[in-house]
């Protein structure tokens, strides 16, 4: 299997992603699915910029889920998936990733959200989103960097 983690991070590239991640998880492509992106050339420029030079980045909105899932899962190369929202997750396990594990590594506060673990907030309807992907059969937990111990999720 070549998709290697699904992780919720709403910076999506930053210095973790970079320097402890990929790294760790020996991770050949990143690919970033988020609609708002993929639509916006500034932002698509600045994630190049930040994302490493010895790593493939695709940036894709939602409609190429399905295609590029069956795609990744099926290449040797090791994929590093990174969303923003908990919706984008269910709509990859879905279109039938074979992975059954979702990071949930930044999610910052906001008015409609509360904090969930440590620095990680999340909407009642998130959290309701999070609970359906465990429903799902899909392992769902925290955990920031590859050297913390994984939280598991609790509704």
């Amino acid at each position: 299997m070549s998709i290697k983690m699904i992780r919720i991070d709403d910076r999506l590239i930053h210095g973790q992603i970079v320097t402890a991640w990929a790294k760790n998880l020996q991770i050949d492509k990143i690919w970033i699915v988020d609609d708002g992106v993929a639509k916006d050339d500034f932002i698509k420029g600045i994630m190049q910029m930040v994302a490493p030079s010895d790593r493939e980045l695709i940036i894709t909105g939602l409609d190429d889920i399905r295609r590029l899932v069956e795609k990744f899962d099926s290449e040797p190369d090791n994929v590093l998936i990174l969303i923003k929202f908990p919706y984008v997750a269910k709509e990859l396990f879905q279109a039938g990733v074979k992975l059954k594990e979702l990071n949930i590594g930044g999610m910052g506060a906001g008015s409609d959200r509360q904090k969930i673990f440590k620095n990680i907030s999340a909407s009642q309807s998130e959290k309701d989103t999070l609970k359906s992907i465990q429903d799902m059969g899909v392992n769902v937990y925290f955990q920031v960097t590859p050297d913390e111990k994984r939280s598991q999720f609790v509704y």
